[in-house]
């Protein structure tokens, strides 16, 4: 602060100023607390990091194959994993998803299980642009991915050159089918395919990287092969629902005879015991197809978004990739998706047929009870008239014994003046029989009233 003589001074100390806080140096701070893990954390973590494809250096060869795993294969396809060639034997977990390594002459290995399937890839560095050539150093590796427990449903070698110069030279030696090749531009990078087999069970995939980056030439080709791999994992749906049609056409057939023989009333019970039988043949239909569609349709959506990530160029004279892989795989999805839609509609078309035939059973039932209370109604009605009847006669019948007893009491205890007890004994039959008639009667309508 300035003075009266211009001279700086020391600032006065602030009585509200918060004090400096004292030195750590020589304490002893309580430890962090530990977090508790959700169980789920590191498997969602590593999901995170997993189906990471390595930089890529031109000129190399990638082998992929992916397989259909069996239940019973699990445990071997498994141990198959870890023991990948020139590499220690990994410690794979029972519920390891992802293992990867490195063998003698930077050969790269992966393996990966999916949901139903498992990938197996190896990386082969070239000297040269010739780089489908075999060589004896990869004898091992390929050995390694052809040896694996399950079915192959896709196979294929990707070559990876420098420059589009040495990928034409290269396409024109592998032998490409000319009218089926697919050639496009993503980004920088050229792809030519005619995804046909070759003699050795491998398609062939040739990509020019023309000065990509490693790492984004890996994740490029990555997405590539994603879009073959889930391609192939959803046309698995279209054998099944082309076959399971004739079923599903031939259910409704029978579905379509049995509505008219309900219009003409033929006998309800024969035609619920076919429609209960169909239904059971539908329901097994859906069960024995209804997660492969539901895959294929699961399959279908994640490739054409692998496939609208890839920016493309199209190539004069060559279609794209986009538009082979839309070509082949809509009509297929679509064709699964109606097969799905079909068989729905199907089973709910027997529902709505067996509720109907429901319905007319029961309101026969119902005009069965309908008779069968009328007729208990008119019983009741004979009833209660023979009841009548029988109380008439119980009148007469209990007047009767009264007066026979008025007349045994009258003839043994009656004044003579009063005359002969025969006489009194007539005088007294209307009475008695009134009075027991109006007691009967009296004693009904109590019954009637509930009352005892």
């Amino acid at each position: 602060m300035w003075n009266d003589e211009g001279m700086t001074s020391q600032p006065q100390a602030d009585a509200t100023a918060t004090p400096p806080a004292p030195p750590t140096e020589g304490l002893l701070l309580p430890p962090p607390t530990a977090l508790v893990n959700h169980p789920l954390r590191d498997r969602v973590v590593s999901e995170m990091h997993m189906r990471r494809m390595p930089a890529l250096r031109p000129p190399m060869l990638m082998a992929q194959v992916v397989r259909l795993i069996e239940p019973q294969d699990l445990g071997r396809e498994r141990a198959h994993g870890a023991a990948m060639p020139g590499v220690p034997r990994q410690e794979a977990s029972p519920t390891a998803r992802h293992l990867a390594g490195r063998a003698a002459g930077d050969i790269e290995y992966a393996w990966e299980r999916h949901s139903e399937a498992t990938t197996a890839t190896v990386f082969l560095p070239r000297p040269d642009s010739d780089v489908f050539a075999l060589r004896p150093e990869d004898a091992e590796a390929l050995g390694w991915l052809g040896t694996a427990p399950g079915g192959v449903i896709r196979a294929i070698k990707v070559g990876i050159v420098a420059t589009d110069a040495e990928a034409e030279a290269l396409a024109e030696r592998i032998g490409f089918s000319e009218p089926d090749l697919v050639s496009c531009r993503i980004g920088r990078i050229r792809i030519w395919s005619d995804f046909l087999l070759h003699g050795d069970g491998y398609g062939r995939l040739l990509v020019a990287a023309n000065g990509t980056p490693p790492a984004d030439l890996g994740r490029i080709v990555q997405r590539i092969q994603e879009v073959g791999n889930y391609r192939n994992m959803a046309l698995l749906g279209l054998p099944i629902a082309q076959e399971k049609s004739r079923l599903v056409a031939e259910a409704e057939e029978r579905l379509v005879t049995i509505a008219a023989r309900m219009a003409e009333g033929e006998g309800d019970r024969a035609l619920l015991d076919e429609l209960c039988e169909l239904s059971s043949e539908v329901a097994s239909i859906n069960a024995a197809t209804a997660f492969r569609m539901s895959a294929t349709a699961a399959y279908t959506s994640i490739a054409l978004d692998r496939l609208r990530s890839l920016p493309q160029e199209a190539i004069e004279g060559y279609p794209t990739l986009e538009e082979f892989t839309e070509r082949r795989l809509l009509p297929a999805a679509r064709t699964c998706e109606s097969f799905s839609r079909r068989l729905e509609a199907l089973a709910q078309r027997i529902e709505r047929a067996t509720s109907l035939l429901r319905t007319r059973v029961e309101m026969a039932v119902q005009d069965t009870n309908l008779a069968l209370l009328s007729s208990m109604t008119e019983n009741a009605a004979r009833q209660v008239k023979l009841q009548r009847l029988v109380e008439g006669f119980s009148v007469m019948a209990v007047s009767y014994y009264t007066v026979g007893l008025l007349f045994y009491l009258l003839k043994g205890v009656a004044p003579p003046f009063l005359g002969p007890p025969e006489l009194l004994t007539g005088l007294l039959v209307v009475p008695v029989f009134v009075a027991v008639l109006l007691y009967m009667r009296a004693r009904v309508r109590q019954i009637d009233g509930g009352q005892d």
